[in-house]
Order: structure tokens, then C-alpha cells, then sequence
């Protein structure tokens, strides 16, 4: 093979695209397609290369994926183990656990130590474009097994692809880590990859670094990338010296680190020249947007700026476990180490996941949080996401604290057909697949019904409106508008509660418990579950084609089922297998029955709950029966509601139009649309505080005043009622509410702009009667 060493260093040092071309020319090396071999051997791959990920961000996270993936099997290998034998770890949690020991119990330094030793990402280059290079400390590649790793696409033998059969690493079809070269530099998407196997691995000395380069060649009848090879058409290597291709560790807060101070003897660098990431220090923006999909990774990741032009108090940060950084300081109570909720699929398979809510910030806008919405991961990674409307859709009606809820689900253990039929290969983006529905269907299901959910949407509705108000003169006309105008009675009448609305449903006492509720302090491991007269049986009753539910007591934390060490397994057994849920002491099981079931079957399911530490087990059993469905309006509703019936909430007479009047500061949307909790009832809340009233005030004389506000409010009110009403008539209304809803926000926004010239200056131009 062929060795040229001098070529590598300077490919290292080169800091841009202009560099790297001109060492490649001053070489004959860009016009000789001798030295050049197709990416894959594949013609035409940018087809493959081009369509993977949709971003700079998600792109590099799975070069992330394959360092760590890398690092596993260098220990694998190193101990003798076939990665793809029996005495292999099954999981990627078990090679942590196996290969490092419980890294959760390390400290901050410890995880910031590791992740310098094994998996560094350092920024170098100009100020505008950064070169990017990934540093692991993993397996490394023999130059002659380069065009089956690092320089393939798709690549398969009669083993599969090259880790398509290893159960503990994440790299599944052999070109993910092609998903950068379409973010690198402009005219050549550069990237060059340095690796060396560790000796312990090869178990020899003299096996060389290799390397190559990747670089997209324009064409209109064959553009593709190919990589560079020596006049021997094979992978050029560059000796067996120790290279500096990392920065130091323990650099202090404020330093700026050099790029490759420090030497390593093996392991893998791929530099992504160029790379078109934030125009920031590497440690802000970047940081946040690679924690966004790594959530929790199975290794922490160093990032490090090393460029002068971003020095910084901050030039070095960790990504690491970012759900459990958040704890009590972010999250609501009752959801900080993220409370347990479990989904079994129609396959058998069974995802757990976790549900947490962000607290509310004071005094900002009630837009969705970072890091919020629906997150499917895979050892810790995002693989599919979708944001916080999710959680407005009627199905979960969360609507006040959609923007605060990330709902993780745990997708690790899941078979490949699985994963396909959820996921497609960009690890990005949910296939619209039967599985999907059926998964998003019993989650909204968990979500909706959730106690926890349900009591904290209601209090965050309930601080909404703490501070508002009624215009009772302007309500008043409003209602008598209504009542004396029958078209507009007919329009509003049932979308919105008024004098001609229909009535006030009787649920509930509406009551409030007095005094300071003791918050649930649940034990590591669990000493009971139980009903509450102690049995640890219920019977239930499940209409066919519907949902019920039945409970358990206990005295665990809520992340019981779903934390990284010492986690509660439930084994269940019997004809219908339930989802859960653990909140603050109570353990919910939700049966199903299929709308095929005759009436009548009987079923017995068996609920086994034990751990790793010796907790139980515990045997928890539900007998059933499945019933006559529930008629709308039928005996068996209205026996029911009569058993139900209590004193209503309000006055079961006409009510009144529920508009109110807040003060959301001048930047805030001058008119807003809310469901009220458990209700199918719209309010509209108007914001007195608008610069665009005050901006209409400041536009007409003092004395019309009041004559502005009122028709800036009620025209307002009035625009927003008949923009509901045309809504609610649509399909999109039926399945994504929350969204009409918004567009409406948004109309009236920009009505507002010209209702009160609308309203009190035009009719003074109308024309006069002949």
C-alpha cells in the first residue's frame, strides 16, 4: 500500500475547502481518476447520499452514532468476544454495563473525563464555517477494509450488512454516516476520514493509519463522490506514530484548547471541512441542537471550540443525559425523574416511556418550550418526533400544558420489522405505517385519561384566568345583540355559550379542597401493590369496542419502570394485555376490548412485577368480562349519570357568552381561543393590554375612548365567532382543532389592525340615500 504521510498532515492542518483543494492539485490529485474510486463503488450515489437526513444537526449526530457504536466493539473485540456470538452483550445498555460498569453513578468530572478519552467533537477553521472533526477512541478500520466500512454504501455479504447482525450497536444500513457530505463545503463537500485499528484489537504492532478523503465530483451524466486511493488503487496509509489529532483534556474554563495537541495510537478522525453549523461557539447553539437528539446518550459526547474569534467563559461542554439534568429545578412535580407509562403493541413488543412536564416560565409567552412534543428514541437517540400539537388534538386535549410535555417512548427493544414499520432509515422522521396508528392511538389514550395530566392542564387553565376579567356593560349589549338579531343567534348560539346557547351540562361539584396537599415522596423499590381493601385481585367490566380501567396502590417512585438502573419489569400474561401507568402511588392498568369480541367472553390476565435487586414479586390479578357497548343517550349512560349526578359546577340556566378580558402585555396576540378543561366549550380571552388598542386609541380623539375599546373588543370577539363557526363545519376541525384554532388567533390579529376604522369610520362614508 501506498505510504505518504506528509500528504496526511497536511490534510489534518488544513483548516477549509480552499486548502484542501490546493493540496490536492499541487499533487495532480483532482484531475487524475486513477486516484479515485467511486463512494460505494456505486455510480451515480449521491441518489443514496442525498437522501438521508433533512439537517446539518441530524446528519452529524450519526456520525456520534457510529464513534459509539465503534468504541463497543473495539471492547468486544478486545476481549475476545465475536460481536456477533452468544457471549456478546444483547443490548447496547448491557455493553455499557458489561464493558464500563453504572455510569450513572459517576460524577459530572468522571462523565466529562470519559467522554475526553473516547469521543471528542472540536470546532476549528473560520468564524463563519467551522471544520468540524469527530475524534472516537473505537474498533478503528485496516486500510484494506476501508471500501467495506468507512467507504461503502449499502454494503452487504453473507453475514449481512457490517453491523446489521450485532445486537448492541445502533448502525443498522451501512450509509448513515454518508449524511454529513451534503452539509460539508460548497463546491466539493469534503470530508477526510484517519483510523487505525488499536493494537489489542489487531493484536500486532505494525498495522499502519489509513486514510482518505471524500469529495463530490460534478458531471452532468455521472456527478457522484469518490474517495481517494495511492497508484496501487488501494487505501494510502501513513505509518504507525502516535498522530495529534485531538485537543488536551482538563483544559480550563476560559481556554482556548488547541485542536490537536494531544496524540493518540489509534482510534478514528473524520473531518467534515466547512460544515455548515450555526455561525456561533460550537458550545451554544450546536450544543443545544445535537442535545436535542440526544437526549440520553449510552456514552457522553465532549464538545470544544477551538477557535479564537468564539473564546468564551464556556469552551467545553458534555452531552450527557439531559433529561435527568432537568429534575426538580425545570419540571413539575410528581413528573421530574419522568413518570412511567407503558404501550404493548398488537406484535407482542412493549415500549415504555416517560412523561414529563416543564414548569411554567413567568411572565413568558405561552409558546412551546424547547425540548418539548413527542420524542421516539433508540439507546437514548431521537429517531422520530412530533411537537406539542400532538398534545392539543382532541384525542389527548392538553391544550394548557401542551408547550411543557416531552413524552419520550423507549423504542431500544424493539425488533427490526418493528422499528421499520415505525421509523423511516433517516432516524428522523415516523413512517405512516398500521403500527404508527395503533401506537399513537393507545398513547393518546394513557395521555388523555392521565390523573396527573389532567389536574396539572387544569391548574395551568386555572392561573390563566386567575386575573381576568368581566365587561359586564359590553358582555350585556353583546347578549343583547344576539338575542335580538336571530341570524346571529343561530351562528353563535352553539358555538359559543350566550343568552340563546344551549345549556350548561351538570358534571361535577366543581369543589375545591382546602388547605396544602402533601406532595406524593414515593420509595426506590416497591413494598406493595394493592387494592384498596388490601386484595391484590379486581374484577372489571370492559364494553366491547371501549376502554376500562383499574388501579392498583403502591408506595414506588413514579420513574420505577422506566430508569436506567435497578427498573421495575412487568411481565403480563392472558388474553388482553394492558397499557400502564404509575403516578403518585397508583399503578393504572387500561384494558381494551376489540369491537369483535363477542359480549359475554370472559378473560383473566396475571400481572408479575419484580426487579434486579429482589423487590416482590408481586401478582397482581384482573378478571373480566366483556359487556354490551355504551349507547350515547341509552339506559345504561343515564343510570350512569344519575349515579354520577351531583351539584353542577355552574347555574344549569342560559349562560352567558364566555368572553373574558386579560392583560397579557403589549406583545401578546390581542385576541386568544381556549377549550376549557373537561369541557367541549371555546372562551375567548381578550387581551386589554394590546399595542395594537392602545395603537387605535392614540388614532382617534380622547372622547371615543371607550367607543374604540369596545369595538376593538367585541368586534374582535364577534370576527373570531364567526371565523369558529365556518371552522367547526370543516374536516381539519374534527381532527386537528388546535390548529384551526391558531389560524383563527392569527386572522384576528390582523383584523385587529382595521376593526376600529371599520367599525367608526366607514360608516360615516356610507352612501346617502337619493
Amino acid at each position: 500500500m501506498m505510504r505518504d504521510e506528509q500528504l496526511l498532515h497536511e490534510l489534518v492542518e488544513a483548516e477549509n475547502e480552499v486548502d484542501v483543494l490546493q493540496i490536492l492539485k499541487s499533487r495532480g490529485l483532482l484531475t487524475d481518476r486513477t486516484r479515485w474510486k467511486y463512494l460505494g463503488n456505486m455510480p451515480n450515489n449521491q441518489a443514496i447520499v442525498q437522501s438521508q437526513q433533512s439537517n446539518a444537526s441530524a446528519a452529524l449526530i450519526e456520525k456520534v452514532t457510529n464513534g459509539i457504536d465503534a468504541i463497543f466493539l473495539r471492547y468486544c473485540k478486545a476481549q475476545g468476544i465475536d460481536p456477533r456470538g452468544p457471549l456478546a452483550p444483547k443490548t447496547m445498555a448491557r455493553a455499557v454495563e458489561t464493558f464500563l460498569g453504572d455510569l450513572s453513578e459517576q460524577d459530572s468530572k468522571e462523565i466529562r473525563h470519559l467522554a475526553e478519552e473516547f469521543l471528542v467533537l472540536y470546532a476549528t477553521g473560520s468564524k463563519a464555517r467551522p471544520s468540524l472533526s469527530l475524534y472516537d477512541a473505537g474498533e478503528g478500520q485496516l486500510a484494506h477494509d476501508f471500501p467495506s466500512t468507512f467507504c461503502s454504501l449499502i454494503y452487504g455479504s453473507n453475514n449481512g450488512s457490517y453491523k446489521g447482525a450485532i445486537p448492541f450497536v445502533q448502525g443498522r444500513f451501512n450509509m448513515g454516516s454518508t449524511g454529513v457530505l451534503p452539509f460539508c463545503s460548497d463546491e466539493r463537500k469534503l470530508q477526510l476520514i484517519v483510523s487505525r485499528v488499536p493494537e489489542d484489537v489487531a493484536n500486532r504492532t505494525d498495522h499502519e493509519w489509513a486514510f482518505t478523503v471524500f469529495c463530490f465530483f460534478h458531471s452532468k451524466q455521472d456527478p457522484a463522490w469518490k474517495y481517494l486511493v495511492g497508484s496501487d488503487n488501494e487505501v494510502m496509509t501513513a505509518g504507525i506514530k502516535p498522530l495529534g489529532l485531538v485537543p488536551r483534556t482538563n483544559a480550563k474554563s476560559g481556554e482556548i484548547p488547541m485542536p490537536r495537541e494531544r496524540t493518540v495510537r489509534s482510534g478514528t478522525l473524520i473531518k467534515m471541512y466547512d460544515y455548515k453549523a450555526p455561525r456561533s461557539n460550537v458550545c451554544g447553539e450546536l450544543f443545544k441542537k445535537i442535545e436535542d437528539y440526544l437526549l440520553r446518550p449510552a456514552l457522553p459526547l465532549r464538545i470544544v471550540e477551538c477557535r479564537p474569534e468564539y473564546k468564551a467563559n464556556v469552551m467545553g461542554v458534555t452531552v450527557w443525559n439531559r433529561l435527568g439534568a432537568w429534575a426538580e429545578k425545570k419540571l413539575e412535580e410528581g413528573f421530574e425523574e419522568g413518570a412511567s407509562m407503558s404501550i404493548t403493541l398488537s406484535t407482542g413488543e412493549t415500549i415504555p416511556g416517560e412523561v414529563r412536564v416543564f414548569k411554567a416560565i413567568k411572565g413568558a409567552a405561552d409558546d412551546d418550550q424547547p425540548q418539548t412534543g413527542l420524542r421516539a428514541l433508540i439507546n437514548g437517540q431521537s429517531h422520530a418526533k412530533r411537537d406539542a400539537q400532538f398534545f392539543r388534538t382532541k384525542a389527548v386535549d392538553k391544550e394548557h400544558i401542551a408547550g411543557s410535555m416531552l413524552v419520550t417512548l423507549d423504542c431500544t427493544e424493539l425488533g427490526q420489522e418493528s422499528r421499520n414499520s415505525l421509523f423511516m432509515s433517516n432516524r428522523e422522521t415516523f413512517r405512516e405505517d398500521q403500527l404508527l396508528q395503533e401506537l399513537f392511538k393507545k398513547l393518546q389514550k394513557e395521555l388523555h385519561d392521565h390523573e396527573g395530566l389532567i389536574e396539572l392542564n387544569n391548574k395551568r387553565y386555572e392561573e390563566k384566568i386567575a386575573n381576568a376579567v368581566d365587561d359586564e356593560e359590553g358582555i350585556s349589549a353583546l347578549e343583547e345583540l344576539l338575542a335580538t338579531d336571530p341570524e346571529l343567534a343561530d351562528l353563535f348560539g352553539s358555538m359559543i355559550a350566550g343568552k340563546v346557547a344551549a345549556r350548561t351540562a351538570n358534571k361535577g361539584t366543581g369543589a375545591k379542597v382546602t388547605g396544602k396537599v402533601e406532595p406524593f415522596r414515593g420509595n426506590d423499590f416497591p413494598t406493595y401493590f394493592r387494592r384498596s381493601d388490601g386484595s391484590a385481585a379486581a374484577t372489571v367490566e370492559i364494553p366491547r369496542g371501549e376502554v376500562t380501567r383499574v388501579s392498583f396502590k403502591t408506595d414506588v417512585k413514579n420513574n420505577y419502570f422506566t430508569r436506567r438502573n435497578h427498573r421495575g419489569i412487568v411481565n403480563v400474561t392472558g388474553t388482553i394485555i394492558p397499557t400502564h401507568h404509575l403516578f403518585n402511588g397508583k399503578l393504572t392498568f387500561t384494558f381494551a376490548a376489540d369491537k369483535n369480541m363477542a359480549e359475554g367472553t370472559t378473560f383473566a390476565t396475571e400481572v408479575n412485577i419484580n426487579d434486579n435487586v429482589g423487590s416482590g414479586p408481586f401478582t397482581l390479578t384482573v378478571n373480566g368480562s366483556i359487556i354490551a357497548p355504551r349507547v350515547a343517550g341509552g339506559k345504561q349512560e343515564h343510570e350512569q349519570e344519575k349515579k354520577d349526578k351531583k351539584d353542577p359546577k355552574v347555574d344549569a340556566g342560559p349562560s352567558r357568552p364566555d368572553i373574558r378580558e386579560v392583560d397579557n402585555g403589549p406583545d401578546a396576540p390581542p385576541l386568544t381561543i381556549q377549550r376549557i378543561p373537561e369541557t367541549n366549550r371555546l372562551q375567548l380571552v381578550l387581551n386589554k393590554g394590546s399595542k395594537l388598542l392602545a395603537d387605535a386609541k392614540e388614532m382617534r380623539p380622547k372622547e371615543e375612548a371607550a367607543a374604540v375599546e369596545f369595538v376593538f373588543k367585541y368586534g374582535l370577539a364577534l370576527t373570531a365567532m364567526g371565523l369558529l363557526d365556518a371552522a367547526k363545519k370543516t374536516p381539519e376541525w374534527q381532527t386537528d382543532e388546535a390548529t384551526c384554532r391558531d389560524r383563527i388567533e392569527k386572522t384576528a390579529a390582523g383584523m385587529a389592525r382595521v376593526i376600529v376604522p371599520l367599525c367608526l369610520s366607514l360608516p360615516k362614508k356610507l352612501p346617502k340615500a337619493a
